[in-house]
């Protein structure tokens, strides 16, 4: 339990206080926007749609990166397990827009 912390602590929370507000642009060099599921404009992360580890040589293509809330980002777009990869995330929220 307490390496769960730590690591939430050390990796997660970091990034959930520092991330870019809307309109900045990313590490990654996508503008960043509003999450595309939920709308919330706080604290957006880059989701990669085909996993960077899966497909290296998209990594840096930002047609492979969608903007998500954290919460979005664990639940929407792993399935809640970051070792989970969803890659029919657009189908997905295009699909949950209608």
């Amino acid at each position: 339990m307490k390496t769960f912390i730590t690591v939430l602590l050390l990796c997660v929370m970091p990034r959930l206080l520092f991330a870019p507000p809307v309109g900045n642009t990313s590490e990654w060099g996508i503008v960043i926007t509003p999450c595309a599921w939920c709308g919330v404009t706080n604290n957006i992360q880059v989701h990669h749609i085909y996993p960077q580890h899966i497909w290296p040589e998209r990594a840096h293509d930002t047609n492979n990166m969608i903007c998500l809330c954290p919460r979005c980002h664990l639940v929407i777009g792993h399935r809640g397990n970051f070792t989970n990869a969803v890659t029919n995330l657009v189908i997905m929220i295009k699909e949950g827009k209608k």
